[in-house]
């Protein structure tokens, strides 16, 4: 079964937002701890980019999860687990995608000295996983043929 047009603009779009996110993302890694730590400028801008970066990824994750087994799950992590479970992620990349959903969670619902900035450099240093993520939708779509 292929993909809806809807669905495959969709995932397109979403690919597109992840991609701007994760440059703007890289291009914040260069700063040391202590500048990222008395920049609230730069905070911010990191905070809502991986917000925005991860959002993007759970609708990839939700179209392809609805795609493969119908209803969607109640979470965001379910939804990675989800697409571990139809082997579109594999485990290590499943695993460090649902920590990120979870992290998102956590920026989303959280705000001023609630959120660790320690915790959120660290993530700003190991950008890997959304770029595996990225590479294991791809690899998906090119060999399952949905895309046809």
């Amino acid at each position: 079964m292929t993909l809806s047009r809807e669905e495959v603009e969709r995932i397109v779009s979403a690919v597109e937002t992840m991609e701007a996110s994760l440059g703007v993302l890289a291009d914040k890694q260069s700063l040391s701890r202590d500048e990222y730590m008395t920049d609230r400028a730069a905070r911010d801008i990191v905070e809502r980019r991986f917000v925005k970066l991860t959002e993007a990824a759970l609708d990839i994750a939700r179209t392809l999860a609805q795609h493969e087994r119908g209803p969607q799950p109640d979470s965001n992590p379910a939804v990675m687990i989800a697409l571990g479970d139809v082997g579109v992620l594999n485990d290590a990349t499943m695993k460090k995608m649902t920590q990120a959903a979870r992290f998102r969670n956590v920026l989303a619902h959280t705000y001023g000295d609630a959120i660790n900035d320690d915790d959120v450099y660290n993530a700003l240093q190991d950008l890997d996983r959304y770029r595996d993520f990225l590479f294991a939708v791809r690899e998906y779509l090119d060999d399952s043929g949905v895309l046809t």
